[in-house]
């Protein structure tokens, strides 16, 4: 496995859930596969090749517990998260003896869910950065700050989004529908106007802890990230 990069499983029959998480992960430059019923997540997370598993209790097939079960009486240790919407006290006690290192009830927020990810992949010993560097700036992957030296600001999730996207990518101009289509998962003229908005927050903030580097516009294109001193 790279040296800080995660790999994860996701087990989730609810389509739009299990998708919604795989782009949230994907952003975070998780490696994410998905399956979205039992017997297959239970052949996929067997393999013993993630970091990671989440996995949703009520499958058809093959339900989360006997997955939890089978995996742990063939000795697969990946850490595993479970999701689902019963909250009984009872219900998690269960799902924990029979092996499953987390427990998670729907709804829920994604950043709650990456940051259980990290705790469960760091306990494992995967190492994941929470840093991207660029300049004198630092973006914090899991306290969604911007920080410079001692100074730290924090961000919106889309302000997050949009920053990890132009951090990831200072060799090019990003152009503003593939902002679009990452952040808000279409392009349309009802967020085409969105993106500027939250440019202008980013652009604020940036200003705000005196930042060495800046957003600049291209004219029918898009953005690109520039430091101090880099030519237009």
């Amino acid at each position: 496995m790279e040296v800080g990069r995660m790999k994860a499983l996701i087990v989730e029959d609810k389509v739009q859930l299990a998708d919604a998480i795989k782009e949230y992960l994907k952003m975070r430059k998780v490696d994410t596969t998905v399956k979205y019923e039992g017997l297959e997540g239970y052949s996929e997370a067997a393999k013993g090749i993630y970091d990671v598993v989440v996995l949703d209790l009520m499958l058809p097939n093959k339900d989360g517990l006997s997955i939890i079960r089978d995996l742990r009486a063939n000795k697969i240790e990946t850490p595993i998260i479970v999701l689902t919407a019963k909250a009984s006290t009872e219900d998690k006690v269960e799902c924990l003896l029979a092996g499953a290192d987390d427990y998670l009830t729907k709804p829920f927020v994604l950043e709650e869910l990456l940051a259980r990810l990290l705790v469960l992949t760091r306990r494992k010993g995967t190492i994941v950065p929470n840093d991207i560097e660029y300049g004198d700036i630092k973006l914090d992957k899991l306290n969604h700050t911007l920080n410079k030296g001692e100074i730290s600001i924090p961000l919106s999730l889309k302000e997050y989004q949009i920053m990890e996207i132009l951090m990831t990518n200072t060799d090019k101009i990003v152009e503003k529908s593939y902002i679009l289509e990452k952040v808000w998962g279409m392009e349309s003229d009802t967020y085409y106007n969105s993106a500027e908005v939250y440019i202008s927050f980013i652009r604020k903030k940036l200003e705000g802890i005196h930042a060495g580097i800046r957003v600049k516009s291209i004219r029918n294109v898009g953005y690109k990230l520039l430091a101090d001193g880099e030519n237009d």
